[in-house]
C-alpha cells in the first residue's frame, strides 16, 4: 500500500493512517509512504537551503539512498519524478530482501496506491507515463481528489489572482508568515491553531509550528500549490479516469462541508461519465461527517481508514494481496 499526501506534503501527517491500515490489514500487506521534495520541516529536506532562485529555476541536486545523483524540483512535474524514484528505490528493496529469502525468484508485488488530495493527480500521472506500473497495480483509492481546478467562482477569481502573480505574491505571503511566527511564543501560535483554525490534534499542530516557522517551507508550498492552480484543469480528465480504468479499479471517497478542492459536484460529474458508459471501474462513496483536512482530526482518521480497508477487502481483490 502506497500512500500519497496532499499538498501539505509530509507525511507525517499521515503516520496513524499508515499504521491502522496495515495493522488491520495484517499479514501479507506493507504499507510505504513518502513526504514531497521541498515539504518538510529539517536541514535533511530537499529544498531547505536558503536559496529562493534556485526554487523559482526549479533545480536541485540531490542524492538519493543509493546514492544516486537527480535533479529533484518542488513543483509538479518535479514531484512526480522525485515519487517515480522513491517507487524504484522501494522495488529495489523489495529485490534484495527476497534474494536472500526463500523465494529468489518471486514476483514484483502487486501496489494499491492510496492518495489524499493533490496526491490523486500525482497517482494518476505517474501510471501514466509508466504502462509496467500500471500494470502492477492492483487497485487505486483516492482520498477528496483535488484533479481539477473548478470552485466556486468568487474563491477561483482570488486564487486564480494570487496564483498568476506567483513571483510577487509568494515572497510576500512567505514573508509576512515568516515574520509573524519569527516573533510569536510558539505556544501562543499552538492555541490559535488549536482554537481559531481548529487543529485538534497535537501532533498535527506541532507540524504545522514546524513548517511555518521555517521560511523556505513556507515558500516551496506555496510553489507548489500556485502552480496546481494554474495548471491543474476545470474539467474532468475522463482520459485518464478511461485509460486506468481498463487496468485497475479506482474508489473515490468524498466529504462533506463546502469542499473546493474536492466538490460533491465532481462525484456527480464522474457517477454521469459511468453512466454513459464514458468511463468504468469507477466506485464513489460520500462521507458528509469528513472533512478534506481529515488528517488534523483523529476522530476522522477511524472512517477514512475504514473506507480504505473496505475498498481494499472487496469479493473481487480477495484473490491477490501486497
Amino acid at each position: 500500500v502506497i500512500l500519497l499526501s496532499s499538498n501539505t506534503g509530509l507525511i507525517e501527517w499521515y503516520s496513524d493512517t499508515l499504521v491502522k491500515i496495515v495493522e488491520q490489514l495484517g499479514v501479507g500487506y506493507a504499507v510505504r509512504g513518502i513526504s514531497y521534495a521541498g515539504h518538510g520541516a529539517g536541514d535533511d529536506v530537499i529544498g531547505s537551503a536558503d536559496d529562493h532562485k534556485q526554487s523559482f529555476v526549479n533545480t536541485s541536486g540531490h542524492q538519493d539512498a543509493v546514492g544516486t545523483k537527480m535533479s529533484v524540483s518542488w513543483t509538479m512535474k518535479g514531484q512526480i519524478k522525485h515519487k517515480l524514484k522513491w517507487i524504484d528505490e522501494v522495488m529495489e528493496e523489495w529485490k534484495v530482501e527476497f534474494k536472500t529469502s526463500s523465494q529468489p525468484t518471486a514476483e514484483l508485488p502487486r501496489l494499491i496506491f492510496v492518495s489524499h488530495s493533490f496526491g490523486a493527480y500525482l497517482v494518476q500521472q505517474m501510471l501514466l507515463r509508466r504502462p509496467a506500473l500500471l500494470q502492477q497495480t492492483q487497485q487505486i483509492i483516492h482520498l477528496m481528489p483535488f484533479i481539477r481546478f473548478d470552485p466556486p467562482p468568487l474563491q477561483k477569481t482570488m486564487l486564480s489572482k494570487l496564483a498568476h502573480s506567483y513571483e510577487y505574491t509568494i515572497p510576500m505571503l512567505s514573508n509576512s508568515v515568516w515574520a509573524l511566527t519569527s516573533t510569536l511564543p510558539r505556544k501562543l501560535i499552538d492555541i490559535y491553531l488549536n482554537k481559531v483554525v481548529g487543529l485538534d490534534c497535537e501532533k498535527g499542530r506541532k507540524i504545522t509550528l514546524d513548517v511555518c516557522t521555517h521560511p523556505n517551507m513556507i515558500r516551496n508550498h506555496l510553489i507548489l500549490g500556485f502552480e496546481e492552480i494554474r495548471e491543474l484543469p476545470e474539467l474532468t480528465n475522463d482520459v485518464a479516469f478511461r485509460l486506468i480504468g481498463k487496468t485497475c479499479p479506482t474508489s473515490i471517497l468524498f466529504c462533506g462541508c463546502p469542499d473546493q478542492w474536492a466538490p460533491l459536484s465532481h462525484m456527480e460529474e464522474l457517477k454521469e461519465l459511468k453512466s454513459k458508459a464514458q468511463i468504468s471501474n469507477i466506485h464513489c462513496v460520500y462521507m458528509e461527517s469528513l472533512t478534506h483536512d481529515f488528517v488534523v482530526h483523529p476522530e476522522m482518521i477511524e472512517p477514512v481508514v475504514g473506507f480504505c480497508l473496505d475498498q481494499i477487502k472487496r469479493p473481487r481483490l480477495l484473490s491477490s494481496k501486497l
